[in-house]
């Protein structure tokens, strides 16, 4: 059976460069946009991916949904009408931004081609994709045109689409998230061809119901394609008072019941100051996502957070272990919701910093640690807190049972979350 399949690229090299939100989707969405315009000369085609038989998908909206990549069943001469589509399509790109059309010819990378397939479109076929991203080969002169141009007429793509260019507007006593998402162990989902139209679906309709999640509480979806997203939003919406963790919960639940616990979804978390340049925060959540987050075991929450002040603090919070999850979305939930109480707070983290050798000496018996926090906080003042002193003992003693964090780690996982609760409720005027 014969199939045509393409890749477009080069994606991250031009997100990195954005200094604003505006930017930022306009350089994701291009490269939908090509996706979307030669896809749509192939309607009638059997594709693999992307899920196209909803044509839901080819309506306009404010965020991209076509990857950078598809595979469908070819017929004869489709080979040499879609080099026809690409040139056409480039033309029209190079025409409304003002460019040469070799300069975007030669900065988009576009490779294609046209395989014997036996058995699995995708298996057979996303190796010799993977081997053509990593040659992408771009002119100087390509790159600094074709990135200025995206960033000085991309109105042609935005078409009255509500997209936030003031970090302002997503952010939260001054601070916002960059998060990155991508999909765990999908390999395994895509095995077996048979259920091959059935991935597609789920994560087309994945890719929907994230943007609709996002928009809830708050953000603005830069990409959403296949497994992967990119999306901004406050540390604490305005909306629904959620932490960043409990939408990236409601993304991962999604995620894993379209696909029955055989993949998980993992995220890299980046927040900053709202002067922080965007290009900054972008490189650490990805770099948190794969080479924290997607390290095995993999299906971990990896957030890093950069004050003002420039200090930094980070954890990685491994979904995988169900006790721990809940309790850390249960304790960082909770406090966001909970009235301001900045004092109290600082003496919880300084105790804890203080006494870290102690804690970790008893953290595998309650009695102890309900002892510890007993005797060090016996003030008139301290009862008003008892719910949250039960909430973090849970939380200290089941870190301690968790064989996914390493020894050495237990103690920094305590006091990055404290730090976290401490920015959220406590740290806010510091800035």
């Amino acid at each position: 059976m014969s199939y045509i399949a393409l890749t477009i690229g080069p994606i991250y090299k031009t997100l990195k460069d954005s200094k604003k939100p505006k930017e930022l989707w306009s350089a994701s969405y291009i490269f939908s946009y090509i996706m979307k315009q030669i896809i749509s000369n192939f309607k009638d085609r059997e594709f693999v991916t992307p899920y196209i038989k909803d044509k839901k998908v080819f309506e306009d909206r404010e965020v991209g949904l076509f990857h950078d990549r598809f595979i469908f069943k070819a017929k004869d001469g489709d080979l040499e009408k879609l080099e026809n589509i690409i040139s056409e399509e480039l033309s029209y790109i190079a025409n409304e931004l003002s460019l040469d059309f070799y300069d975007v010819k030669n900065y988009l990378q576009i490779h294609y081609g046209k395989f014997e397939v036996k058995e699995n479109p995708i298996t057979d076929i996303m190796p010799y994709l993977d081997t053509k991203e990593l040659f992408f080969q771009i002119s100087q002169d390509s790159d600094n045109k074709f990135i200025n141009a995206i960033k000085d007429k991309s109105n042609f793509m935005l078409n009255g689409k509500n997209i936030k260019d003031d970090l302002k507007q997503l952010a939260y006593n001054k601070y916002f998230c960059v998060v990155h998402s991508d999909g765990d162990k999908m390999s395994k989902v895509i095995e077996d061809a048979n259920n091959i139209e059935e991935t597609s679906k789920n994560l087309f309709e994945f890719c929907l119901k994230s943007n609709e999640l996002i928009k809830s509480y708050g953000g603005q979806t830069i990409f959403a394609g296949g497994d992967d997203l990119l999306f901004f939003a406050p540390v604490v919406s305005k909306k629904t008072s959620e932490t960043i963790f409990d939408l990236c919960d409601a993304i991962s639940e999604d995620f894993e019941n379209r696909f029955k616990g055989v993949a998980t979804l993992s995220f890299g978390i980046s927040i900053n100051y709202l002067k922080h340049p965007l290009y900054e925060a972008l490189e650490d959540s990805r770099n948190l996502l794969f080479a924290k987050a997607k390290q095995e075991p993999k299906n971990n929450i990896a957030f890093k957070v950069t004050k003002h002040s420039g200090q930094t603090f980070e954890a990685i919070v491994h979904k995988g272990s169900k006790d721990t999850y809940e309790k850390f979305l249960k304790f960082v939930s909770e406090i966001s919701k909970s009235d301001d109480n900045n004092n109290f707070l600082h003496s919880i983290h300084h105790k804890i910093e203080t006494h870290k050798t102690t804690l970790s000496q008893i953290a595998h018996n309650k009695e102890r640690l309900t002892n510890f926090f007993d005797n060090y906080f016996n003030e008139d003042e301290h009862k008003n807190y008892q719910e949250f002193f039960k909430n973090l003992i849970d939380y200290i003693y089941q870190v301690y049972q968790d064989k996914n964090i390493a020894d050495d780690k237990k103690i920094d996982t305590v006091y990055a979350t404290l730090r976290f609760i401490k920015f959220v409720k406590g740290d806010k005027w510091d800035i």
